[in-house]
């Protein structure tokens, strides 16, 4: 599953280039299956670090935050709530395994936008972003 960029009602590509899709995650299988998912999108980018990450969520161009894998580094509800105290109303997807309810609960409760489980719903996903960049 691929996504494909937002269109117009003139079925033309919109430039939605100042916004970006931040991916914070590890160098796992899952991760590369969410940039995998992205790819149709012009403006997705994959910091080398949460801390780049994090700069970046703080950034006017900032479209969404989509947190791809366990974070190792830091937690992801502490992450989450960093995230949130620099962009208070940027959506901020959460990918977790289908058979984790207590990660899904923590991540909403922490500030997270919504919840996918991946897999199977990458058109879940491509969904989601696609609403959350227009």
């Amino acid at each position: 599953m691929q996504c494909s960029a937002p269109m117009d009602a003139n079925n033309n590509s919109e430039n939605k280039s100042v916004r970006t899709i931040i991916v914070a995650g590890q160098s796992s299988d899952r991760t590369r299956e969410v940039l995998r998912a992205l790819r149709g999108f012009t403006n997705v980018v994959w910091p080398s670090s949460l801390e780049s990450a994090l700069a970046q969520t703080g950034s006017k161009d900032a479209g969404c935050l989509v947190i791809a894998d366990d974070l190792r580094e830091e937690p992801v509800d502490e992450f989450l709530q960093e995230a949130r105290e620099l962009q208070r109303n940027l959506p901020i997807f959460v990918i977790t395994d289908p058979d984790d309810v207590a990660e899904a609960v923590s991540a909403m409760r922490h500030g997270a936008t919504a919840v996918i489980e991946i897999p199977p719903s990458y058109a879940a996903l491509c969904e989601e972003v696609t609403r959350a960049m227009q």
